[in-house]
Parts: structure tokens; C-alpha cells; sequence
């Protein structure tokens, strides 16, 4: 009675949930099949979401953490089980788009409205992905090209003069699709520090426009050519501390920082059934990181430009992927070949790099049995080659519950500041000679499936070698200096709970993470990563409305590494509707941090005194109407 209960609101609410999973072995595989550990957010989750960002969606998933510096397109990071964000690998549509100079993505200036779907893979890939996917790799899908005539649009509206809309069609075929989509975000926010000084303790804001596209024509059953385009441009408004004008708060009667970020992607893809057992995808493409930051002076009647620094990343990237269907299971062959450049008003060492990927992967799903293996060579203009590799194996004791197991080798390579950075009045030198950081990581998970519910429990190890950290030599009350190099190793260790359940009318989901992440040598907690933490759902169908109450919190953290200055633990609420009020029309309500939760994820610096407000000191509200043709 239950899952009739549950399949009957699932298609009154047009909640769906995907049976393909890409980003686990780079081909397409039922999930029931997948030995990895992952998580798929459908489109039906995102637009739920409201005013929420791609950030706070993340936050929601299993062993994610986040950090952030304040508000709305504030720089934020995110820790995969315990894995810094220069050790996770974000692709949009198989591209990456993050800056070079400091390997991070800016996932704060992806809006949510041009995402169709999102992969999240857990654990390490550089298997299958190269350099820096020692903690896993998060996959983002942008709307694609339909069968008919698809048509949407959306407003929002809601607390901070927040306001949103969006666009889009998506339509085709059986031989030609397409799709275009665009959107607008503009909130005058909140302070992103929080203090009593009145030149900080200003509105940040921040405005985001974006759009994508995609045209996929195919010419007959083996041949397939497909197009696509990726752009977001943000500004955010930010406070500085440091700045030193700051000490002549008469002179001055504002200080705006503003940062511009642009994040490109476009890429032409090539589909080809050789044979019938026999089939290549070749994908050509570039992602672009612009980040331009300039500080704006505010005098009297006059306005000027103090400061302007420009750092853009671009990435030219290929990939030759053959698939072959064997008697028993499926080989891969593959070959990635990325052309890193960065162009800057700071004048690096050295400005460009290469890297070439080779890849043997082998896939089985056999009666009750799952197998995967992985073996990758890459080859850098940087440093020496590195091979990694990954055997995963799945056993499915009957129709519902399996165990799976993986053992797998990784490598993060060193990004371009602690490579080529120039050295700096302030003593701190680049290191032209590290080498890449190298993981070693196993896992054993017990998964349950049926229908929409599911549980998991999974443990995981990873070492960490060769870590990059700053030493420091000299006297730094007279002269010292500050040197990258290999010396650190460290150990994670994690245990994640993932359940999603009904119970009549109610849906209860959530994931719970125990973890221990620390450096092996010191035997204090790696910076920003809390022993727990977690998130807990609990929606009511009724009719054409689902509502909800979510809740997520965090232990105790640690702002630095020397475990001096703790960031506190913290649990926030908030309440979600959903409203069918037509086949065509439907309105989504939230009210974020119910309780007026005051939380920091992050300090500026190691100065307490000048933490980042993660949320405003009342609760927000958000309203979106979307209309959508069925």
C-alpha cells in the first residue's frame, strides 16, 4: 500500500529520479550498478531549491562540507568526506572551468537555473579523470534539446530585495534538438562581515546573469554531432579588512570591493557507432575563468578605481573516448589531452602547461556481480607521469540490498601560485620543483534499493602523501620567508549514513557523517572539516502540496591548522512548500534559517573578530512562480 501510495505522488508531483549514471565509469550505466559511492540531484530537486545556490544544494548531499566568506556569490569551497576543494574535480558538461592559479572552482557563480542535473562521485578518480580527483568529482548538466516543444519561465522574489527570473525552451525531434536558456539574480544582501564597523558593516550584493545552450543533430542511426555553450557573469561586492585606507574612516566615506567573475565553457562533440560493437565520442572544447577584482574609492563627490587585477584561466580540452562491447563486460579506451594558459596583471614564472591522458577502463555487470576496473598513465609538462588506478568490485544479495568494495590510487598536481607565483615583499616564494600530492584510499559500503527508497552506509579511508604546505624560515620578527614544499601526509577516515524513507504520506531523508581527518605528523585536525555533521528532510504529501522542514548542522571546527581557533558547531532550519496550482503552474516558498541561527562557516584569516556571516541575523524568505507548458 505504501509504495502505491508513494509511485501515485511521485507522478502527481512529477518527481522523478534518474536510472543512468555517467560520471562513475564515463559511460552510461543503470545505477543498480554503479560500485561507486553517489548521489544524482534531479531537476525536480533544483527547482525545489528556490533562491537557494548551487552551494547550499551541495551542503544538503552526503559527506559534503562547505565553507564560505559571506552571503550571496561570496567565495565558497566545499570538502568532499574529508577531501579539500582543490582535491575535487567540478566538470559542467565534461569541462573544466576552474582557475589554475588556485585549482577551485567559482561554484558560487553557477546558477542553478541552467542546471538540467547533478552527479556527485565520492571517493578518488583519477582513474578515470586525471590530475586533482583524489576526493572525487562533481558533475554538472546543463539543460539540454527535448522531444517537442518545451517552454518555461519562472520569478522570484523574496527578502534582501532578492529577485530572480529565468527562461527557457527546450525542444526537438527525432533528429534535431535544441535548447536556450537564460536567467537574472540580483540580491542587495547582507554584510559579509560580521562587525560593528560602519565602513564593513555594509550591504554586500551580488548580481548573476547567465545563459546556456545546447544543438544536437543526428545525421543517422551511427552519427551524431552536438553543440554546446556555457556563460555566467557575476559581481559580487566584498569588505577588506586589511585595506589600509580602513584607518582613515573620516577621508573616506566608502569603500566598495567588487569582484567580476566570468565562467565559460563550449565544446563540439562528435558521436560515432564504428560498428555495432564499436562506439566513439570525441569532444573538443574550452572552459574560461575570469576573475577580476577591483577596489572602488568613493571621496566626497569623486569616484576612482584604486586597484585592478585581472586573472583568467583558459583550458583547451580534448577527448577521445572508444567503448567496445565484449563477449563479457565492456572495455574503454580513452585519451584527454589538456592545454592550461593563464593570462594575468601578475606576472607568473611560467604561464602554460600540458597534460595527456591515457586511460584502459573495464566494466562487468554479470548476474550478481559487478566489476570495474581502471588504469591511467597522465603525462605533464610539469612534472613527471603518474599512474593511478582503481578495482571496485559489487556483489547484489538479492534484488535489494548489495555490497560493494573499491580500492583505488590518486594524485592532485600543484597549482600555478605555489608553482610560479612571483616572490613577494612579504617573503612568501614559490616552489617551481613540488611534486604531486598521491592518495591511497578504500572503501566498503552496504547499499539498499527499492523503488524511491534507499539506504547506505559507507566507510572510507584515504592517505594522503606528500601534502603541499607553507614552511616557514627565519626570524619573522626580522626577516623570514614562506616555502611550499611536499612535507605533509595525512589521514581521513569517514563513516557516511544516507537514508531516504516513507511512511504513508511522509518522506523522511538524511545523511549523517562521522570522520577523522588529520595531519598524520601533528595529530591535529585538518582546517575546516568537523569530526560530524549532517542533514535531516521531512516532507508531507498532500493533494498538489509537499511540505517540508529541513534542518542541517556541523560539529565543532577548526579555522587553523594549529587547532587554536575553533569555529563552533551549528544547526539551522528551514521550511519548504510546494504548490501545484495548475498542470502548468507552480509556486515554491521557503523560509531560510527559521530560528535565526548565528553560524560562521569561516573567519577572515585567523581573527576572530572578523568572521564572515553565513547568514543574516533573521530569517529570509523566497517565492518563485514557474509556469511550464505540459
Amino acid at each position: 500500500m505504501t509504495q502505491f501510495f508513494v509511485a501515485n505522488v511521485f507522478a502527481d508531483t512529477e518527481l522523478k529520479t534518474s536510472d543512468v549514471f555517467v560520471t562513475a565509469t564515463r559511460t552510461p550505466i543503470p545505477k543498480k550498478n554503479v560500485i561507486a559511492d553517489v548521489t544524482i540531484i534531479t531537476s525536480e530537486e533544483i527547482e525545489s531549491a528556490g533562491s537557494s545556490s548551487l552551494v547550499d544544494l551541495l551542503q544538503k548531499q552526503p559527506g559534503v562540507e562547505i565553507s564560505n566568506a559571506g552571503g550571496a556569490g561570496q567565495i565558497s569551497t566545499i570538502f568532499l568526506r574529508g577531501n579539500s576543494s582543490n582535491h575535487v574535480v567540478i566538470l559542467v558538461d565534461g569541462l573544466r572551468i576552474n582557475a589554475v592559479t588556485s585549482s577551485l572552482t567559482a561554484l558560487s557563480n553557477i546558477s542553478l537555473s541552467q542546471i538540467d542535473k547533478i552527479e556527485i562521485l565520492r571517493g578518488s578518480a583519477s582513474s578515470l579523470y586525471g590530475p586533482d580527483a583524489v576526493g572525487g568529482v562533481i558533475q554538472i548538466f546543463t539543460k539540454q534539446g527535448v522531444n517537442g516543444f518545451s517552454p518555461y519561465i519562472a520569478i522570484g522574489l523574496g527578502k534582501y530585495n532578492t529577485k530572480s527570473i529565468q527562461a527557457g525552451i527546450r525542444a526537438g525531434n527525432q533528429d534535431t534538438s535544441y535548447s536556450f536558456n537564460i536567467s537574472g539574480f540580483n540580491t542587495s544582501g547582507f554584510s559579509a562581515y560580521k562587525t560593528t564597523n560602519p565602513l564593513l558593516n555594509d550591504k554586500d550584493g551580488f548580481t548573476n546573469t547567465s545563459a546556456s545552450g545546447s544543438l544536437s543533430h543526428q545525421f543517422n542511426e551511427k552519427n551524431q554531432i552536438a553543440f554546446q555553450f556555457f556563460n555566467s557573469n557575476g559581481i559580487n561586492h566584498y569588505d577588506n579588512h586589511n585595506a589600509p585606507d580602513y584607518h582613515y574612516p573620516t577621508a573616506y566615506q566608502k569603500l566598495d570591493f567588487r569582484s567580476q567573475m566570468i565562467q565559460k565553457s563550449f565544446a563540439v562533440t562528435f558521436k560515432n557507432n564504428l560498428t555495432d560493437n564499436w562506439s566513439s565520442n570525441l569532444k573538443i572544447g574550452r572552459g574560461i575563468d575570469k576573475n577580476i577584482q577591483a577596489q572602488i574609492y568613493n571621496l566626497d563627490d569623486f569616484t576612482y578605481y584604486s586597484a585592478h587585477d585581472k586573472n583568467i584561466t583558459t583550458q583547451d580540452q580534448l577527448t577521445w573516448q572508444n567503448d567496445f562491447k565484449l563477449p563479457l563486460g565492456n572495455l574503454t579506451l580513452l585519451y584527454d589531452q589538456l592545454d592550461q594558459k593563464i593570462s594575468a596583471d601578475t606576472i607568473y614564472d611560467k604561464t602554460e602547461r600540458s597534460n595527456k591522458g591515457y586511460m584502459l577502463g573495464y566494466n562487468l555487470n554479470q548476474n550478481n556481480h559487478d566489476l570495474q576496473f581502471n588504469f591511467r598513465l597522465d603525462i605533464n609538462s610539469a612534472y613527471r607521469q603518474n599512474e593511478t588506478g582503481n578495482i571496485g568490485y559489487a556483489y547484489h544479495l538479492n534484488d535489494r540490498w548489495r555490497l560493494t568494495s573499491s580500492i583505488s590510487k590518486a594524485f592532485k598536481e600543484p597549482s600555478f601560485d605555489v608553482l610560479y607565483y612571483p616572490a613577494d615583499s612579504w617573503g612568501s616564494r614559490p616552489n617551481p620543483n613540488l611534486k604531486p600530492e598521491k592518495s591511497f584510499s578504500r572503501e566498503l559500503s552496504l547499499k539498499y534499493q527499492e523503488g524511491f527508497e534507499n539506504f547506505s552506509v559507507t566507510f572510507y579511508k584515504n592517505d594522503i602523501k606528500k601534502l603541499i604546505s607553507n614552511v616557514t624560515e627565519g626570524d619573522c620578527d626580522i626577516s623570514c620567508t614562506s616555502t611550499p614544499y611536499n612535507v605533509g601526509n595525512a589521514e581521513i577516515n569517514s563513516a557516511i549514513f544516507s537514508l531516504n524513507k516513507f511512511f504513508g504520506h511522509f518522506e523522511i531523508a538524511g545523511n549523517y557523517t562521522f570522520q577523522s581527518a588529520e595531519n598524520t605528523a601533528t595529530h591535529k585536525d585538518l582546517n575546516l572539516r568537523s569530526s560530524q555533521y549532517g542533514n535531516l528532510r521531512l516532507n508531507y504529501f498532500i493533494g498538489d502540496w509537499k511540505l517540508g522542514i529541513e534542518s542541517s548542522g556541523s560539529g565543532l571546527r577548526y579555522q587553523d591548522t594549529d587547532n587554536k581557533i575553533p569555529l563552533p558547531g551549528y544547526a539551522i532550519f528551514n521550511l519548504v512548500a510546494d504548490y501545484k496550482l495548475s498542470k502548468d503552474i507552480k509556486v515554491n516558498m521557503r523560509l531560510n534559517n527559521l530560528l535565526s541561527k548565528d553560524y560562521e562557516l569561516n573567519f577572515s584569516g585567523f581573527n576572530r573578530s572578523t568572521g564572515f556571516a553565513s547568514q543574516a541575523e533573521s530569517a529570509s524568505f523566497f517565492i518563485n512562480l514557474r509556469y511550464e507548458p505540459q
